[in-house]
């Protein structure tokens, strides 16, 4: 079978695809221990919990014991170490203690390859739990290797223009527009519609997955967030069709009428679905309608506003509400990320929190930013406050009409490295 890669170019859809695999792994052995908590350790995603409500210490010396048993009543090589090795990942990844994790998630996809194959689904868990950890590390290129990778397998495994690809394209695609390569984004989702349009309908959630994500590239290109992290520049995956013809996709440079076309193509589709509903139809054309206030459009933007508050004639519901009761934040220029970090950390990672008061005009542009509070007082401060300026929001409505807001809070949330002494 032809293999559809030449260099291969992550919270919906990367998520939903790690549990899925997860789900759909083949059940191991249950290893000769007698407590409850300790056959969890078979099972990764059950034991989330206790991680998350600061018990992973104590899950961490769990599997350490559970690793230990099966090393020595079996061989540091049975495929029963592969769950517990996860859990043991995890726990470390938890507290902060990265190599550890990365050693542990290796370990589980060795041994998952010695038993399964070099090519085999059972191992991508652990290659999932890697990229995870080297993007919370801001390794951006490790991480992007380690999706890469799983993207590969998967198509391995089946037929080119398969259907069965379509969730590793969009988890590689959701990837690629987490990190900002919207190109060899571009080109996956594309190519997912061509897919689409040979072996499914057109109202499916899979088009209208495509078509979003195509659209969210476009958006991307023009309007980047404010990042840290380094971008990662890979070629488009060269994928074929049934018959072994490739698949050519040529990305256009600041072609925004295509993300024009496919956010009115999803409108079309949203008022031909037959589940549909007002609300539904509403939030496609308000994705078009704020695409229009994005690239300056507003006489646009304003007719489909009028047009979306018209179908509800006037009834005050929760949508309106939320959509038009108060100016809404279309891009906000503001890093959530750290700068990378070696993976033998001096400090662990810290939180910051930082507080503004904007003023934005009736078309969405912020005119004023003021700073109301910063926990701590870091060099991201300056940074923050000065990439507010580019903020667009949706303007607030009022009788039918867009409105300048003044005093609108913007509090965000930050992760930074501190300065060791």
């Amino acid at each position: 079978m032809r293999i559809g890669l030449c260099t291969l170019v992550l919270h919906c859809s990367i998520t939903l695809f790690s549990q899925s695999q997860e789900d759909s792994a083949p059940s191991l052995s249950v290893p000769s221990v007698e407590n409850a908590d300790e056959r969890l350790l078979l099972e990764p995603s059950k034991l989330r919990a206790r991680i998350e409500a600061g018990e992973a210490e104590e899950v961490l010396t769990l599997a350490t014991e559970v690793i230990a048993e099966i090393e020595e009543s079996r061989t540091r090589y049975d495929e029963r170490l592969v769950k517990p090795l996860i859990v043991f990942g995890d726990a470390n990844r938890e507290l902060g203690q990265y190599i550890d994790a990365i050693e542990a998630y290796e370990r589980a996809r060795q041994i998952s390859r010695l038993t399964n194959g070099l090519n085999s689904i059972e191992q991508v868990e652990a290659v999932h739990r890697e990229a995870e950890t080297y993007f919370e590390l801001g390794h951006i290129g490790n991480a992007n290797d380690s999706y890469e990778y799983i993207f590969s397998i998967y198509n391995q495994q089946f037929e080119p223009f398969s259907v069965d690809l379509l969730p590793t394209i969009f988890m590689l695609a959701d990837w690629y527009v987490l990190i900002y390569n919207v190109f060899a984004a571009r080109g996956l989702y594309e190519y997912a519609t061509e897919i689409v349009e040979h072996h499914l309908e057109r109202t499916s959630p899979e088009n209208i997955r495509a078509l979003q994500g195509l659209a969210s590239t476009y958006r991307l290109e023009r309007f980047r967030p404010l990042s840290a992290l380094g971008q990662i520049r890979s070629r488009i995956p060269v994928l074929y069709w049934a018959d072994e013809t490739p698949f050519r996709y040529h990305a256009k440079v600041n072609d925004f009428e295509s993300g024009e076309e496919a956010l009115i193509e999803l409108v079309k589709l949203e008022l031909e679905r037959r589940d549909s509903t007002i609300e539904s139809v509403a939030r496609a054309k308000l994705e078009l309608a704020d695409w229009f206030t994005l690239f300056e459009k507003n006489e646009q933007a304003k007719v489909i506003y009028q047009d979306i508050l018209d179908t509800f004639e006037n009834t005050q519901t929760e949508f309106l509400k939320n959509e038009f009761g108060d100016a809404v934040p279309l891009f906000l220029p503001l890093s959530a990320s750290p700068d990378p970090q070696p993976l033998s950390l001096e400090s662990p990672p810290a939180t910051g929190e930082v507080g503004f008061s904007v003023d934005v005009d009736e078309t969405g542009r912020v005119i004023q930013v003021q700073l109301d509070f910063a926990q701590p007082q870091t060099a991201f401060v300056k940074e923050f406050e000065k990439s507010l300026k580019n903020a667009i929001y949706r303007p607030r409505f009022e009788d039918g009409e867009p409105k300048p807001r003044t005093n609108v809070k913007v509090n965000h949330t930050y992760v930074f490295f501190p300065e060791t002494e």
